[in-house]
């Protein structure tokens, strides 16, 4: 490896280090939202697979300047399938920790967390108008992720059960996607129930 080589890695690790937040930032690509949404999605994917219940693939990035949506997939139909990625995390638990409060987390009750959740769902749902590039027969997903250290598998299955979202009738399918569960494995997902 050249000087020049180690001086862009060594580069480009402190510019990394720096744009990192430090909360809840498992999924977190701090230099590149991009390979982040398309990591999110891959851990998906992964999940989906484990379940037997994965219904796309070859999924592709699209680059900013080129969204919504964030991705596009395959349907087992072979039909476009359209991703927008969106992240659930309490900025000012962010804030705190940036402040040197690095247990100062976010607390998540019910309400908030299915107000959070669908705030973000009915925001992905509007830009559904705004596709590029489109059709895409296959549907649009919305995929939602989430590290927030008090949100763990059994408190989002007990808040989501029997919840049904509204206002999200141009989304297809919608899923919320935890951090690395080391119990099962993997990345645990939830297909998040919506009416329309």
């Amino acid at each position: 490896m050249s000087p020049e080589d180690e001086a862009a890695i060594y580069q480009a690790m402190r510019a990394a280090r720096e744009a990192a937040r430090g909360y809840a930032d498992f999924f977190g690509w701090a230099t590149d939202r991009d390979l982040e949404e398309q990591n999110v999605t891959g851990l998906l994917a992964e999940s989906l697979h484990a379940a037997g219940a994965l219904f796309f693939a070859k999924i592709k990035r699209r680059g900013r300047g080129n969204d919504p949506p964030d991705l596009e997939a395959l349907d087992t139909a072979g039909e476009r399938v359209a991703i927008e990625v969106t992240e659930l995390v309490d900025g000012r638990a962010i804030q705190a920790f940036k402040a040197g409060r690095p247990y100062d987390w976010a607390e998540w009750d019910k309400v908030k967390f299915l107000s959070s959740v669908s705030g973000l769902l009915k925001a992905k749902n509007v830009r559904f108008p705004k596709l590029k590039d489109g059709p895409y027969p296959g549907g649009y997903i919305v995929l939602t992720f989430t590290d927030e250290p008090e949100l763990s598998r059994s408190t989002v299955e007990s808040y989501l059960s029997g919840h049904v979202f509204t206002g999200c009738e141009n989304v297809k399918r919608a899923f919320l996607l935890l951090s690395y569960d080391p119990a099962v494995g993997r990345c645990p997902y939830f297909e998040l129930v919506k009416s329309g």
